[in-house]
């Protein structure tokens, strides 16, 4: 019987381990595409922006009506900050590769809030709290997802998730028009 407890205990570790060494890799990585510079192409530049803007649209889904008006103002307000801070992002040549990098401040602003938003899914998401314990789920953990997802706390981090989307797409956009006015295109 202890085997058995003992390969329960390390299937649940390996199930909450995965997604940290996944998220931290997608850190590393955004951080050193940073640092070094990445490959421009416009398809490049609005990636990230476009998958945050699904994803916080897909969170528009079942909120009440003032919900989706504040994070609809925050991807606008996201947006505005991202073309100011967007300025202090480059577009330059190395090795006859034309690369960009984004802006330090929106950098730590992402990071921030991408580590925010899920360190509340591992701290306050009772689903996590399942695998980590290994028990089923049964009604009142089902009755505590419901709380859990809408709480104020989620949906701070939600209008977070909002901010960054438009500060990555208001980047963007200043990325573009850099690249478009030294070169002459998108």
């Amino acid at each position: 019987m202890p085997a058995i407890m003992d390969d329960h205990i390390v299937t649940n570790e390996i199930a909450l381990l995965l997604p940290v060494a996944i998220i931290l890799f997608i850190l590393a990585r955004r951080v050193i595409r940073n640092i070094k510079g990445a490959k421009y192409s416009t398809a490049s530049i609005f990636m990230a922006p476009v998958i945050y803007l699904f994803l916080t649209l897909y969170l528009l889904v079942g909120l009440m009506a003032w919900q989706d008006i504040a994070i609809l103002i925050a991807i606008a307000a996201g947006t505005v900050a991202g073309l100011e801070l967007g300025k202090h992002s480059d577009i330059f040549e190395k090795d006859g590769k034309v690369l960009y990098r984004r802006s330090n401040e929106i950098m730590i602003l992402w990071i921030v809030g991408f580590v925010v938003r899920i360190g509340i899914d591992f701290l306050y998401n009772p689903s996590f709290a399942m695998i980590a314990s290994g028990e089923p789920a049964n009604a009142a953990a089902t009755a505590q997802l419901a709380v859990y997802e809408t709480s104020p706390v989620i949906f701070g981090a939600d209008m977070l998730l909002a901010l960054s989307a438009g500060l990555l797409l208001g980047e963007a956009v200043m990325l573009y028009r850099k690249h478009g006015s030294r070169y002459g295109k998108g």
